[in-house]
């Protein structure tokens, strides 16, 4: 069944790019005239989805749909008027606009997005560089590769920001990833001859989930998705010696910004390497040759033998470890339809996928390079989409293959955008209409599933909620500073506590699964229970059958609670309540 979202597009976008493939391309264009009502519109709804945010405590899905008008919009001036270059530049500016409309209306508009909960390591980091002006043992393997950090601690000096880290931190990730709509139309106008595909993948970039994901996360690597798009920019040239440094200096820059990096980046040119060997006897141009491949294997390996002999340790240690006995996609089980429900904004994108990889193929006048990308872009799919792969333990859980999204998702784009473009100038009217009717579905369902929008899903799935409230922190911080024990929490607020000056104190809520008892070290451990999610969502506790564990391992096994289990929420009344308020209870 969980299949059925990939299966369906597998089968009819073939027999539908069959059926039209000889078809005559044609638009229905508008008087010019016409053009500036659209991008006033577009600015109008972006007013609109800006009062959205400030007057509601949460997204409403009514944001969700100006989000999709506004990108209706912008669609509607590539298809609907003949391109300019004044045109392009602000049809590029909204695009950018629009991307950031989603990433800062989570992550600056909450009080503290936590997307994975990688946030809270990294925006200590930069208060630790900013109040201390060292990098310390707590920066850990971070240590051989903190430029992320280096760079939010300099802007945070420099600008003499008046804001928390975190908000710091978003902000300067919201302004690299402004950069990506830009640097996705110029990759498209490297590999296509028309400017109306160039467009399209400004404007399909601006809303991809991948992109979506790591623009609001603001991690260490974030910035790595718009350097590969850089990347591939430079070595789409021919080998000029600028080109060849603009090409050195982008491998190094990825390889020293974020080394963990380098390895999914080197597979994704590899694979582009295999592929061009098959047009090898008739290719104008090769991407990625033997000579760069060598090269840019060389600077990793040494990279990480003389800087950072820990990865070497990191790395052998996933190898050989055994596959996680638990299954990733946690959600596939517990909640399969929600799971399917939060996974159809790929259908669209597969079948805009497929017909641009088959017109690749077939176009003689299509580069040979286009045709390897998209025929790159189909094979990641496998990886970078919800699908068999999450289910490979020993992959998905030591490898994590399901990073691959960010370091291919401009391939996915460049192929959806030329088969979008190639479908729509083939279909009569009627299809026309159909065509951008799916493209509003795609929009709809991308920016409100559970893994963009945890706060205000359309359907929710077994996860926490991405953000913490004021009213969560303030509890948090109350009990840190007060318990003279451990603070017990669940998986989010330890997670949390790890990056404050009372992280000795905290641990994860332990719970016995046969006797449904919570577990402590002693009388003076503090449970701490975040209501208010309890209400919405489960909470994550650590499964113990042998006792208190004091220092769990990282292999031990979580699980989700839900408010519906009488037994367990039952055995709090055996405690005290010292702290209550709308989020948050503290017993003891």
């Amino acid at each position: 069944m969980l299949g059925s979202y990939l299966a369906i597009p597998m089968i009819l976008a073939p027999i539908l790019y069959v059926r039209q493939k000889n078809n005559k391309d044609y638009f229905s264009e508008i008087d010019s005239k016409y053009y500036y009502l659209f991008p006033a519109l577009f600015f109008v709804f972006f007013a609109i989805s800006i009062a959205l945010l400030y007057f509601n405590a949460i997204r409403p899905y009514s944001y969700y749909a100006v989000i999709t008008v506004m990108a209706t919009l912008i669609l509607a001036q590539i298809l609907f008027f003949p391109t300019a270059r004044s045109r392009t530049v602000l049809i590029l500016f909204q695009s950018s606009l629009l991307l950031l409309d989603l990433i800062w209306g989570v992550n600056l508009n909450y009080f503290f997005s936590i997307e994975r909960t990688d946030s809270f390591f990294h925006s200590w980091m930069i208060q630790i560089l900013v109040e201390e002006g060292t990098i310390n043992e707590s920066f850990d393997l971070y240590r051989a590769f903190p430029l992320w950090h280096i760079l939010c601690a300099a802007i945070y000096k420099i600008s003499a920001m008046d804001m928390s880290y975190y908000k710091a931190m978003y902000l300067i990730n919201g302004l690299i990833f402004a950069a990506i709509p830009p640097g996705a139309y110029i990759l498209a106008r490297k590999l296509f001859t028309e400017e109306k595909i160039a467009l399209l993948a400004a404007l399909f970039v601006s809303f991809y989930p991948d992109v979506l994901k790591y623009g609001i996360a603001a991690l260490a690597r974030s910035p790595i998705s718009f350097l590969g798009i850089l990347l591939v920019i430079t070595l789409l040239y021919h080998r000029s010696f600028a080109a060849t440094l603009m090409a050195i200096a982008m491998t190094i820059s990825i390889i020293v910004f974020h080394t963990v990096s380098i390895p999914f980046v080197l597979v994704v040119l590899a694979v582009l390497y295999l592929l061009q060997r098959i047009y090898v006897a008739i290719s104008e141009h090769q991407t990625v040759d033997i000579d760069y491949m060598a090269f840019a294997v060389a600077a990793m390996l040494a990279y990480w033998m003389y800087i950072s002999l820990d990865l070497f340790a990191t790395l052998i240690g996933n190898i050989m470890a055994s596959a996680p006995d638990e299954i990733t996609a946690t959600g596939v089980f517990l909640a399969p339809l929600n799971e399917l429900f939060n996974y159809l904004h790929y259908s669209p994108l597969l079948f805009f996928l497929l017909i641009g990889t088959l017109e690749s193929l077939r176009k003689d006048h299509i580069s040979h390079t286009a045709k390897v990308i998209c025929l790159a872009a189909l094979l990641f799919t496998a990886f970078s989409f919800p699908g068999p792969s999450l289910l490979i333990t020993k992959l998905g859980g030591n490898f994590n293959i399901d990073r691959f999204g960010e370091y291919v998702f401009f391939l996915i784009v460049l192929a959806v955008s030329l088969g979008f473009y190639t479908i729509y100038a083939r279909s009569k009217r009627p299809l026309k209409s159909a065509l951008i009717v799916l493209f509003m579905i795609l929009v709809f369902l991308s920016v409100s599933n559970d893994f963009i929008a945890s706060d205000n899903p359309l359907v929710k799935r077994p996860f926490y909620t991405f953000y913490l409230t004021e009213e969560e922190v303030n509890g948090f911080d109350h009990a840190g500073n007060t318990s003279k024990g451990f603070v017990m929490s669940d998986f989010i607020t330890y997670r949390y506590m790890e990056t404050t000056p009372y992280r000795e104190r905290g641990h994860m809520l332990e719970v016995d699964p046969n006797s449904l008892d919570f577990l402590r070290s002693g009388p003076s451990d503090l449970i701490l229970i975040r209501k208010g999610e309890l209400g919405e969502r489960p909470l994550r506790f650590l499964i113990s059958e042998e006792g208190f564990i004091k220092r769990p391992s990282m292999s031990s096994v979580l699980e989700y609670y839900y408010s519906d289990n009488e037994q367990l929420w039952s055995s709090l009344e055996e405690y005290n309540r010292i702290y209550d308020s709308s989020s948050i209870a503290t017993y003891i």
